[in-house]
């Protein structure tokens, strides 16, 4: 017999509506935006490789449509991917603060440094919190 699943918390869902409004923003700075960001947001040199750098960030940003929308998508119709997908969001952000900070750091001054730092804690509380939680007793009318 199995156990059926567990409805999300209302954490997960709002965090991933969160997450999936942020991804289609930041993902439509780096389609639309003629310099996807780089140069008038994020303030890089693009004198040496920008045509590169614009266009590896529109490749990401057309990536964070996907995310935001799958996000999104997650909330309204497919609850049961909640948990896991939160899972994978905090994976990212492990991953994002790994390379931000560690293995291939431009420093700390540009947009979403600090963010990328923030947004790994509150994911990792979450998740935590989203897999720990007690599950609700089940009444077997006896």
């Amino acid at each position: 017999m199995s156990v059926p699943a567990r409805a999300p918390s209302r954490i997960t869902l709002g965090l991933l509506v969160l997450l999936g409004l942020i991804n289609l923003v930041r993902g439509a700075i780096h389609v639309f935006l003629p310099d996807s960001g780089a140069g008038v947001i994020a303030h890089f040199d693009l004198a040496q490789g920008g045509k590169v750098i614009v266009f590896l960030l529109a490749m990401i940003g057309a990536g964070q449509i996907g995310s935001g929308l799958i996000d999104l998508l997650v909330v309204a119709r497919f609850r049961a991917f909640a948990a896991p997908l939160l899972a994978v969001e905090l994976l990212r952000a492990l991953l994002s603060l790994y390379i931000a900070f560690v293995s291939k750091s431009v420093g700390t001054g540009y947009p979403g440094a600090k963010g990328i730092a923030a947004s790994a804690l509150v994911l990792t509380l979450a998740v935590i919190w989203e897999f720990a939680r007690p599950r609700p007793q089940s009444s077997t009318g006896t």
